[in-house]
């Protein structure tokens, strides 16, 4: 297994195809916030691409920690982020190396 630095990156409010992240990315976490009224998160692969991980948020203010099981979410071309009725999201990443999988 290989060993990889963990970073992070942060979006505020509505979003709509947001560059979070350039580059072959593995998505490991996302802590997000809930809005004034129920809204969602998708994370894709492209600009208007992909949508390879999409999350509800509640008409609150609580934070929700999700934690992608084995070695999370292949990004190949970066992540990109779109956003309704959110207050904060944070993406937390890993760089991959080496060949495709």
């Amino acid at each position: 297994m290989m060993q990889t630095d963990v970073k992070s990156a942060h979006a505020t409010g509505a979003q709509t195809n947001l560059a979070l992240v350039s580059g072959r990315v593995r998505l490991k976490s996302v802590i997000i916030t809930g809005g004034a009224t129920a809204g969602m998160a998708r994370f894709l692969d492209a600009s208007g691409g992909n949508i390879l991980l999409e999350l509800d948020t509640g008409s609150n203010s609580n934070m929700t920690n999700v934690i992608l099981p084995g070695e999370g979410i292949l990004f190949p071309n970066g992540i990109w982020y779109t956003a309704v009725s959110t207050a904060d999201g944070i993406a937390q990443k890993g760089k991959t190396k080496g060949r495709m999988i």
